[in-house]
């Protein structure tokens, strides 16, 4: 496997979760949006990391009708996001900029 490929890929990546930042908010914060109205529509708690996830599942069930590299690449973007938010049970942990902010 080449390193610098992957380096590459990782990159594309980041730069995903940048755009979308300009384009969306930040990425906690969108997130958190999208928890909100799935709760909301649900009737049960979502919480921003869940969203990471699914939202990662869906990117990841639309290769199914072919590769595509930047659906590849957000749905790994997705998985980042949903590691920098895993274990935050509270709201306090979506507004530590050392953790998001920093992509």
């Amino acid at each position: 496997m080449d390193r610098y490929l992957l380096s590459e890929f990782f990159s594309r990546c980041t730069e995903h979760i940048v755009e979308r930042a300009n384009q969306y908010d930040a990425p906690e914060l969108n997130l958190k949006r999208i928890a909100d109205a799935w709760t909301n529509f649900l009737k049960r708690e979502i919480s921003p990391y869940e969203v990471a996830v699914m939202m990662a599942m869906l990117k990841l069930a639309r290769l199914s009708q072919g590769y595509h590299q930047d659906t590849l690449e957000d749905a790994a973007a997705y998985i980042a996001l949903a590691e920098l938010l895993k274990g935050t049970d509270d709201d306090s942990a979506l507004t530590d900029d050392s953790k998001l902010h920093d992509l």
